[in-house]
């Protein structure tokens, strides 16, 4: 497969995970029955961690040799420090967002509800929270993680360029002192720890990292007992997260400690099954297939157009979350259908807004140009 292709791809699953992301983040809306959260032990959380270091391999690694990893670094921690801004511009949009919510309907939920109640309740210590990445609402907490692990790329990233089995093993040996508890971020000012815990996500992130250089290129062997594997473990993984199509009632909740499902500090049995997943949609090319179908220019387009999308979906769910409240306070309406419609609704805006944003870039490329192209002509007078 040609680095074209593979970045292609890239965008095509970014773009299918913001969709998935913002459709979960709307509890109770009717669609998100259908998200792949409901049939595998990982979610779009795995996937966009993923993703995120496969395309810092594609992007950073190859100008290592080039411009020194020092400038890899600062490129790395202006990223980092993007991100930050977007993350308080966000979490200050939903806690308008709810403020103006529980004014209208005296839902004490809209102010209380995941990790809310830290903010409105003690406004001082609340938003220093936020500032340090202490305090992080629900549902808005998987930007501190990627500020974190874009910290962590330039370390990964040399560790790769040793050698990428050392890499793997510096970052799994980290991950099991994360998983013992060792290695955390604690929240402040509420006792805890971080909702993602950095130092266990970090493999995943690296892992991405590693696929992206070694496979760079072109994909993963096929090879039939791995693959077999890989089937049965996505198979397994289905029929535990839908009791057996329902006809084994209690399969999930019997089964949740004993496959490792907790998402905090990335349980065994979620990597395991997004790196089973991975591996099968990489060789049936279930991208490709999806990329020529009539959504596949769609989802590209939100995929190159990642961080503004991800952006407005974050503030778009928020609201979905305040007129759901609203319609069960203040209407007989379903809190459900109207959920259901507002998320359909803000998928399509969602699209609209990445073929806008791609239509300006075009244009204003077009425009440099013809400035360029002018200022050209001008330059060479007639005599």
């Amino acid at each position: 497969m040609k680095t074209s292709e593979r970045i292609t791809s890239i965008d095509f699953w970014r773009g299918f995970v913001l969709i998935a992301i913002f459709v979960n983040h709307i509890p109770g809306n009717l669609v998100e029955n259908l998200t792949p959260r409901n049939y595998g032990f990982s979610d779009a959380a795995e996937a966009f961690i993923f993703i995120s270091g496969l395309s810092v391999a594609l992007v950073y690694y190859p100008k290592i040799a080039q411009s020194g990893l020092l400038d890899i670094a600062k490129r790395c921690l202006l990223r980092s420090f993007q991100l930050y801004k977007v993350h308080l511009l966000l979490t200050a949009g939903a806690i308008a967002l709810f403020s103006i919510g529980y004014e209208l309907s005296d839902d004490i939920g809209l102010i209380e509800a995941d990790g809310r109640d830290a903010v409105f309740g003690n406004t001082a210590k609340g938003i220093t929270g936020i500032l340090v990445l202490g305090h992080q609402l629900g549902y808005f907490n998987i930007l501190p993680l990627y500020i974190a692990l874009m910290l962590w790329a330039p370390v990964a990233l040399i560790l790769t360029r040793i050698h990428a089995t050392f890499a793997l093993a510096v970052s799994f040996a980290i991950y099991i002192f994360a998983r013992t508890g060792t290695l955390t971020l604690p929240s402040w000012p509420e006792p805890g720890t971080w909702f993602f815990n950095p130092f266990a996500w970090q493999l995943l992130f690296t892992i991405g990292i590693v696929t992206g250089v070694v496979f760079a290129g072109h994909r993963p062997r096929y090879q039939h007992t791995l693959f077999v594997i890989c089937v049965g473990a996505v198979a397994l993984s289905f029929a535990v997260m839908t009791n057996a199509l329902s006809l084994t009632p209690g399969l999930f909740d019997n089964s949740f400690e004993h496959f490792d499902m907790t998402k905090q500090d990335l349980g065994l049995g979620r990597l395991l099954h997004f790196l089973a997943l991975a591996y099968v949609v990489t060789q049936l090319r279930i991208g490709r297939i999806w990329e020529r179908s009539p959504v596949g220019p769609d989802l590209m387009r939100l995929g190159r157009n990642g961080l503004p999308v991800f952006a407005v979906g974050s503030i778009l769910s928020a609201l979905g979350q305040v007129i759901m409240t609203l319609t069960a306070v203040k209407s007989s309406a379903s809190p459900h259908m109207i959920g259901m419609v507002f998320t359909i609704t803000g998928v399509f805006g969602l699209l609209a807004l990445a073929r806008y944003l791609e239509w300006n870039k075009l244009n204003s490329d077009g425009l440099r140009k013809s400035r360029a192209k002018r200022l050209g002509l001008s330059s060479v007078s007639p005599g």
